[in-house]
């Protein structure tokens, strides 16, 4: 059961993975191009030569990639608590199934035990 239970916990992990990483590349190929100036009649100044973002760029970096891991934490601690969850409901569901079934065989047992009884006190 324990060896079920963690194959099953690994495995919807997985999948949550994999779904949180498409979702992932699917908003980095879905963001819009930026949009050319509209031409006008008026001079423009001289462009300015762009101020350097690099280093801003390498904080969030580590900023991202630290986010996404909490991300995938908060997903594989989500996964955990539903497999138990699920484990619970299918132990209970086996538990009443076990029971349903103990007493429909009691109920034929005395079925077969009165006919019995009774096919056996008609023959006298």
């Amino acid at each position: 059961m324990n060896m079920t239970r963690k194959t099953l916990t690994l495995a919807a992990m997985v999948a949550s993975l994999s779904l949180l990483a498409a979702c992932s590349k699917s908003d980095d190929a879905s963001a819009p191009p930026p949009a050319a100036p509209a031409p006008s009649t008026a001079p423009t100044p001289a462009p300015v030569p762009p101020v350097a973002p690099a280093p801003q760029e390498e904080q969030s970096a580590p900023a991202d990639q630290q986010s996404m891991q909490d991300k995938i934490k908060d997903s594989a601690e989500a996964v955990k608590e539903k497999a138990d969850e699920l484990a619970k409901d299918a132990g209970e569901a086996a538990e009443s199934a076990r029971e349903s079934v103990k007493e429909g065989a009691a109920k034929a047992d005395a079925a077969i035990q009165g006919a019995i009884g009774n096919s056996g006190g008609e023959s006298k």
